[in-house]
């Protein structure tokens, strides 16, 4: 199959359409759920309502679609490693369907949802990197990299000088990753070329 920039834009697209959707929908449907004070995992979490539901089209698939778009995109790019980074985010993303227990967060499993995040958004953190010290990229690629990494590490450091709560911080560091992802993908639509298989 071949891949055009503006096919990897669509698939990237609708992983964050996707998560926003499921975010809305399993939010509002769940009358327990609060979009200010809440963790996102609450949505899939032991005991909850339609919590599989949430996991299989809010963790499960957008993973599967960011994995597809890290490997595209890093394939558009020339680049094995920036594709096997952003896929692994892909993949901790979607191993975050292992629901945790919002009451009892230090069970194994509780834990595995937890570092299946931690790991996903570290292998992110390193493909932005790379992006950002590659000189054979354009400057804009870079500078978003570049700048998305520095506004990501500001919100967390928010968190640890108590400037905002975690949920705060979770929908920060949520908010940065898709927007990334969102503004990276309406780039790629608008620019149709071929890519090798």
């Amino acid at each position: 199959m071949v891949l055009t920039e503006k096919k990897i834009g669509l698939i990237g697209l609708t992983s964050v359409l996707t998560l926003i959707s499921a975010l809305l929908i399993f939010g509002f449907i769940n009358g327990e759920f609060s979009f200010v004070n809440d963790f996102i995992s609450k949505l899939g979490a032991k005991g909850e309502p339609n919590a599989l539901w949430f996991n299989l089209f809010g963790f499960v698939l957008v993973g599967l679609l960011l994995i597809g778009f890290g490997l595209a995109y890093g394939k558009m790019l020339n680049d094995k490693l920036l594709s096997i980074l952003l896929s692994l985010f892909g993949l901790g993303f979607a191993l975050t369907a292992i629901p945790i227990d919002m009451e009892f967060s230090r069970t194994p499993v509780s834990k595995a949802h937890i570092v299946a995040i931690c790991l996903g958004l570290a292998s992110w953190m390193f493909g932005l990197s790379r992006l950002g010290y590659n000189r054979q990229l354009k400057r804009s690629v870079r500078i978003r990299a570049n700048i998305t990494a520095t506004i990501l590490m500001l919100s967390m450091a928010g968190f640890a000088l108590e400037l905002w709560s975690m949920p705060i911080a979770h929908r920060l560091v949520f908010g940065i990753v898709f927007g990334w992802t969102a503004v990276t993908s309406i780039e790629l639509i608008g620019k149709p070329k071929a890519v090798a298989n």
